[in-house]
C-alpha cells in the first residue's frame, strides 16, 4: 500500500527526534505577531466549526463538500474523471491528454471556447484553472477568481467536461501546436532520466508504455474524432469525484450540485484487467542502466519490488497502511542513525505491487563501492530490529494525528483540507474525515514491533531485485557479478563513531552594537569586521534561522572562475577537516541542524537552521567550514567536473550554458576553455581559491528567540575570530550590457526555444515595489500565456521571473519558452511587446484584485520565520537597516494602479536585453 504523503511528512518531523519519548510542541509559535503589522490584515476564524458533506447522485457522482470558514470568499475546486493514458488502448496513445486540452476548446455551451471565455471573464490560466493527466486519471481545477460567488458557474463547466463531446479537427489542428510544445517542454535531461527508471519499475504494465502525453508521433497523428470516442467511453457521472472546498453551506451546496450535475449520464464503463496495471515481478536479480549522452551525474540504487497485500476490508485496509507506515519508518530511521548519504523512496506501482529503494550518489566508476554501501546498510537494517521502545514513540505520533477534528470533520485551513483530499483522491484512499480516522486508530494499537520487523524483512528479503545505475555519458560500468550479490555482507564494525569534536577558539569580541527596540533588534559589528544583526522575535518558536552573506562570489578572478567554482564545491561536498564523513552527517541529524550553501557570481551565502540549544554547533560548523574545510576528496571533484566537461562539449544543456554565459559576462566562466586545464589543477591551487572566498566581510543575520545576550556571547566566540581580509572588495565584474540576440541550431527537437535575460539598475526601490514585483510577476504570466498559448497556440509553458540582486541592486529578469520553429521570431515578438507594454495593461480592478492576492499571502505566510529571515537580509543588504520589517504593514495601501504601472515599467530593460532563439540540429 502506498504511504501517503502525510505519513511522510510526520515520519520526517519525526526523524531527529527518534530517541525521544514524546514529542515537543513549541507554544512559541502559537504567541501572537511580535510586530503590530501583523494585526493589520484580516485573521482567520480561530476556533470556526468546519462541516463536511459526502454523497452519491443518483448518476453515480461522488461529491465531497468541505466548510471551511476561514476560507472567506475563497473557492476551491477538483472534478477527478477516474481515465488516465494507462487506459488508453491500441491507436489511443496521447488520447486521454488530448481529451482534457480539446474540453478547453469549442463546444456547443462555450462556440468561442472554454479557456477564451474564462479569459475574457478575469479568469487566469493556471492560476484560475488547470488540468493534469496522470496515468490513472485526469483532473480539472478550478479556483474562480470571485470565489464562492462564482460555484455556479463552476458547476457548469464541469457539467460541460462530464458531457457528451464532438471535437472540432480545427479545433485539434491548433490546439496540437501547444500539445506538441508541451511535449517539447517534457524532453529535458531529467525527464529523460526519470522516464527511463520509470520504465524499468512499470516493466511489463501499462503504465511502462510511454509518458501519459505519448510519444510525439502519436501526438502528431491524432485525430479528434479518437478523442471524442475515448471522452465517450470514460467521462461520465459514475466516473467522477467532485471536491468543493470553501465558506460553503453543505446543504445548500449539495443541492446546488445536485441541479447543475443530476441529470448528467451514466456509461457502462470498459473493463479494466487489473494484472496489465501491474508491473511483471520476478524471482531474481537484475541490473537496469539509466543512460544519456547529456547525463554527468552518476547514481546507483538498490531496489526490492513487491506484492501488496488487497483486501475488501476497511479495517484490514487500515492496518496494512499504518504497519507500512511504521516499517518506512523504522528504515527511515536507520538510514537517518547510519551517517550515510543515502535515501531511503517508497514508490506505489499500480494497485498491488509497490518498490522500496536506497539510492545514493556514485562518482564515475565507483557504482560497485556505492553498491557496497547501499548492502551494507540494507543487512545493517535486518540486523537492527525495531524495538518496542521505537514503535511506541511513532504510535504516539500517528494516534496523535488521528484524533478527532474538534470542530468539524477537517480542519479549518482551506489548503490543508484540498492538499488532503488531493492526496486521498490520487491514491484512491478514504478521505481523512473523523470516521475514517477512528478505524485507523482501532487498528493502530495491533502494530508491533515484531509486525514491524517482519514487514521491513519482507521488504528487503523480496524475491524481485534490482540494481539501478545512473551512469555518466560514455561511462563504463563497474558492478561484482549479480551472482555475487546475494553472498552475505559483513557491515563495517567501525561504522559507528563517536560525535566530531571541533577546535575551540580563543573567541572574539563584539566590539560596537546598537539597539532598535521597536524591533528588539540588534545591530553588532565584531572585531574581525564582519557585522551581525539579530531580530528577537516569538514567531521563532524553538529554533534559530541563520544567514551569512559574502559580496565576493566566483567572479572575483573571472579567468579562475571555474577553479573557485570547483573549490566551492569540494569544501561543500566534504565534511570539515579531520571528520569522517559518515560521523559527520550522523552528528548534524541528531543536532537537527539544516545546512546549505552556495555561490553566485558576485556572492556567497549560508543559510542554516537548528533549535536553540544547537546554537553553539550550528556556529562551530560554520566556523570549520571557513576556517578548516577538507580538500582530500579534491581528486573526485576534479575527475566529476572533468567527466562533465566531456560531456558538455556536444550536449545541449552544456553549449546552452557556455553560449549564455558569453553573452551575460563576455567570457566561459564555469568551465575552462580545454579538458587539460583539469589535469594541471592541484590541492594547494583549489585551498587557495577558497581561502580568498572565505577571507571576504561577512554579514551574518540571525532570527530567534532566544536571549540576545545569550546569542551575542555565541557570536562573539565563533565568528568574531575568523580570518577576514577587510581590504577585499566586493565582486564588481560587470555584466555585458546592450541588446544582443544569437541563434544557435543545437535542439534536440524540432520546435525552437527562447531563452531571454534583461535587467537595470533599483539602487533606490522602496519596499513597496519590491513586494509588488511577484504581484507584476505573477500578471506578466498571464498575458504571456495569454498571447503565446492561446492567441497564436504555438507555445505551452511560459517561464516568466524577476528577481532582485540586493547586492548588484539590480532587478534581473529571464523569459523561457519553446514554440514551434516557423514561429519562433513571431512568438519572441509578441512576448517582446506583451512585456514592454504591460504597464499599460493594467486597470483599477486587476489592482484592487493583486492587493486583494497580496493581503491574502500574507496572512498565509506572516508567521514563518525564513520570510522575516529573508526580508531582514534584504533589507539591510539594500537600505542598511532594517525598515523592510516595518514597512509591511503600510503596503497593501500602496498597491495601487498607478504603483503597479510603475512596477511593471521596470521588468524588461530594451538597453540590456541578451536573447538566445536556439532552432533544431541541422
Amino acid at each position: 500500500m502506498h504511504i501517503p504523503r502525510s505519513a511522510i511528512r510526520l515520519l520526517s518531523a519525526l526523524l531527529p527526534q527518534c530517541r525521544r519519548a514524546a514529542l515537543l510542541h513549541s507554544e512559541a509559535v502559537r504567541r501572537l505577531a511580535w510586530i503590530p503589522l501583523l494585526l493589520l490584515f484580516p485573521l482567520s476564524a480561530w476556533a470556526a466549526e468546519t462541516a463536511y458533506r459526502s454523497g452519491k447522485l443518483a448518476n453515480g457522482l461522488t461529491y465531497h463538500i468541505f466548510k471551511i470558514p476561514s476560507a472567506g470568499r475563497q473557492l476551491v475546486a477538483r472534478l477527478n474523471v477516474g481515465v488516465g493514458a494507462a487506459d488508453e488502448n491500441q491507436g489511443e496513445e496521447g488520447i486521454a491528454h488530448i481529451t482534457e486540452h480539446l474540453l478547453f476548446q469549442s463546444s456547443a455551451q462555450y462556440p468561442d471556447g472554454l479557456s477564451a471565455t474564462l479569459n475574457r471573464s478575469g479568469w487566469q490560466m493556471g492560476r484560475h484553472y488547470n488540468a493534469l493527466t496522470s496515468y490513472r486519471y485526469t483532473r480539472y481545477l478550478l479556483t474562480p477568481p470571485q470565489g464562492s460567488r462564482q460555484l455556479n458557474e463552476v458547476l457548469q463547466i464541469y457539467r460541460h467536461i462530464l458531457s457528451p463531446q464532438q471535437f472540432s479537427e480545427n479545433d485539434w489542428a491548433k490546439e496540437k501546436q501547444v500539445v506538441l510544445a508541451e511535449w517539447r517542454q517534457q524532453q529535458g535531461l531529467a525527464a529523460r532520466l526519470d522516464r527511463r527508471r520509470h520504465e524499468l519499475m512499470y516493466e511489463g504494465a501499462r503504465q511502462g508504455r510511454y509518458a501519459p502525453i505519448g510519444r510525439r508521433e502519436a501526438v502528431e497523428n491524432a485525430q479528434a474524432a479518437t478523442a471524442s470516442a475515448f471522452h465517450g467511453k470514460w467521462y461520465a457521472a459514475n466516473n467522477a469525484v467532485l471536491v468543493l472546498a470553501g465558506n460553503l453551506n453543505p446543504d445548500d451546496t449539495a443541492e446546488a450540485v445536485e441541479a447543475q450535475l443530476g441529470r448528467l449520464k451514466t456509461a457502462v464503463l470498459p473493463s479494466r484487467n487489473p494484472d496489465e496495471y501491474t508491473p511483471k515481478l520476478q524471482s531474481g536479480w537484475r541490473t537496469g542502466q539509466i543512460q544519456d549522452a547529456e547525463n554527468a551525474d552518476g547514481k546507483t540504487a538498490l531496489v526490492y519490488r513487491v506484492r501488496k497485500i488487497q483486501t475488501a476490508s476497511d479495517s484490514e485496509a487500515a492496518y496494512q497502511r499504518l504497519l507500512d507506515n511504521f516499517a518506512a519508518y523504522i528504515i527511515g530511521l536507520r538510514v537517518h542513525d547510519s551517517g550515510e548519504d543515502v535515501s531511503f523512496r517508497t514508490e506505489q506501482l499500480g494497485q498491488s505491487a509497490a518498490a522500496y529503494g536506497f539510492y545514493t550518489d556514485s562518482a564515475p566508476g565507483r557504482q560497485k563501492e556505492a553498491l557496497d554501501v547501499l548492502r551494507n546498510l540494507r543487512q545493517e537494517i535486518l540486523d537492527t530490529p525495531a524495538t518496542d521502545e521505537e514503535t511506541a514513540v511513532y504510535r504516539k505520533a500517528v494516534h496523535g494525528s488521528l484524533q478527532p477534528e474538534p470542530e468539524g470533520d477537517f480542519p479549518d485551513n482551506l489548503a490543508k483540507t484540498v492538499r488532503l483530499a488531493d492526496d486521498s483522491l490520487s491514491e484512491n484512499l478514504p478521505l481523512p474525515d473523523n470516521a475514517a480516522k477512528a478505524v485507523e486508530r482501532s487498528q493502530l494499537y495491533r502494530i508491533g514491533a515484531k509486525a514491524v520487523n517482519a514487514r521491513i524483512a519482507e521488504w528487503l528479503n523480496a524475491p524481485d531485485k534490482t540494481v539501478l545505475v545512473q551512469s555518466v555519458a560514455g561511462e563504463k560500468i563497474e558492478l561484482p557479478p549479480l551472482s555475487s550479490l546475494d553472498d552475505n555482507v559483513t557491515p563495517d564494525a567501525g561504522a559507528i563513531a563517536a560525535a566530531p569534536e571541533f577546535a575551540e577558539p580563543a573567541g572574539g569580541t563584539v566590539v560596537s552594537e546598537r539597539y532598535d527596540p521597536k524591533l528588539d533588534l540588534r545591530y553588532l559589528k565584531l572585531g574581525n569586521g564582519d557585522t551581525a544583526v539579530v531580530l528577537k522575535t516569538p514567531l521563532a518558536g524553538a529554533n534559530v534561522y541563520f544567514k551569512a552573506v559574502s559580496d565576493t562570489g566566483f567572479l572575483e578572478k573571472p579567468a579562475d572562475a571555474w577553479k573557485t567554482l570547483l573549490a566551492a564545491d569540494t569544501a561543500a561536498r566534504s565534511a570539515p577537516a579531520g571528520i569522517q564523513d559518515n560521523q559527520f552527517k550522523r552528528w548534524r541529524r541528531q543536532e537537527r541542524i539544516k545546512y546549505g550553501y552556495r555561490i553566485g557570481a558576485y556572492s556567497q551565502i549560508t543559510d542554516a537552521q537548528a533549535p536553540q540549544a544547537a546554537l553553539p554547533s550550528l556556529l562551530k560548523l560554520y566556523r570549520s567550514y571557513q576556517t578548516a574545510a577538507d580538500f582530500s576528496g579534491w581528486q573526485q571533484a576534479v575527475a566529476r567536473e572533468t567527466a562533465r566537461f566531456t560531456v558538455s562539449r556536444h550536449s545541449k544543456n552544456g553549449r546552452l550554458k557556455h553560449l549564455g554565459e558569453q553573452m551575460q559576462y563576455g567570457r566561459a566562466v564555469s568551465m575552462p576553455s580545454e579538458e587539460n586545464a583539469y589535469r594541471s589543477i592541484s590541492r594547494t591551487a583549489l585551498e587557495q581559491r577558497w581561502q580568498i572566498l572565505t577571507a571576504a566581510p561577512v554579514h551574518y543575520y540571525i532570527v530567534s528567540n532566544q536571549p540576545m545576550e545569550d546569542i551575542k556571547r555565541q557570536v562573539g566566540k565563533y565568528l568574531a575570530s575568523i580570518p577576514r581580509n577587510s581590504g577585499q572588495l566586493p565582486t564588481a565584474y560587470p555584466q555585458q550590457g546592450g541588446v544582443q540576440l544569437q541563434r544557435a541550431a543545437i535542439n534536440d527537437t524540432e520546435g525552437a526555444e527562447i531563452r531571454a535575460k534583461s535587467w537595470h539598475d533599483a539602487a533606490a526601490l522602496p519596499p513597496e515595489i519590491l513586494e509588488q514585483i511577484p504581484l507584476v510577476e505573477n500578471l506578466a504570466n498571464a498575458r504571456l500565456k495569454d498571447e503565446l498559448r492561446n492567441r497564436l497556440q504555438s507555445t505551452y509553458g511560459v517561464r516568466f521571473s524577476i528577481t532582485p540582486d540586493f547586492g548588484q541592486k539590480e532587478l534581473e529578469s529571464s523569459l523561457t519558452f519553446n514554440t514551434a520553429a516557423d514561429a519562433a521570431s513571431e512568438s519572441w515578438n509578441t512576448a517582446r511587446k506583451v512585456l514592454q507594454n504591460l504597464p499599460d495593461t493594467i486597470g483599477y480592478q486587476e489592482a484592487r484584485n493583486l492587493r486583494r492576492l497580496f493581503v491574502e499571502q500574507e496572512n498565509n505566510r506572516r508567521r514563518k520565520p525564513e520570510l522575516w529571515l529573508e526580508r531582514l537580509a534584504a533589507s539591510h543588504r539594500y537600505y542598511g537597516d532594517a525598515r523592510y520589517l516595518t514597512a509591511v504593514a503600510d503596503i497593501p495601501d500602496r498597491i495601487t494602479r498607478s504603483s503597479l504601472r510603475e512596477t511593471a515599467a521596470m521588468i524588461w530593460s530594451d538597453k540590456n536585453e541578451q536573447v538566445l532563439l536556439l532552432t533544431p540540429k541541422k
